[in-house]
């Protein structure tokens, strides 16, 4: 009695199991794919001819807002530049971000440009949000 009670009982729990497991399959096929978050594409180019680091982001489809900080050394001193935006329809967004200092249509130019790096925090129209560092090229 106890053997087939036994039979039976791990009968059921590998049916529950592969039960679970099909469920699980078909419910991640029913999400629209527009409420899985993918993390955008960044990249970060240190332009010293010009004194510009361009910052790029990519696969921004389903992001409701990004924050950037673009942090580096000029001169043994920490520098930033710091800005946000949201992309509405836009799958890309690109800008030329001078390093330096200006005030009064008067730009001084940061000596010495090192260890450039981008922080960008994303935030998702799910709800979620990521933020990541990224180095210059």
């Amino acid at each position: 009695m106890l053997s087939s009670l036994n039979k039976y009982y791990t009968t059921s729990m590998k049916r529950f199991f592969a039960f679970l497991i099909f469920s699980s399959f078909l419910f991640l096929l029913w999400i629209p794919s527009s409420a899985i978050a993918a993390s955008p594409s960044a990249s970060v180019q240190d332009l010293k001819a010009r004194n510009l680091a361009r910052v790029y982001l990519g696969n921004l489809k389903g992001v409701k807002s990004v924050s950037y900080t673009l942090m580096y050394e000029g001169n043994g001193i920490g520098q930033g530049v710091e800005g946000s935006f949201k992309p509405g329809k836009k799958t890309s967004w690109s800008k030329d971000l001078f390093l330096g200092t200006c005030s009064a249509k008067v730009c001084i130019r940061h000596r010495n440009i090192k260890n450039i790096q981008l922080e960008v925090i994303t935030k998702f129209s799910n709800g979620k949000s990521s933020t990541k560092v990224y180095k210059a090229k």
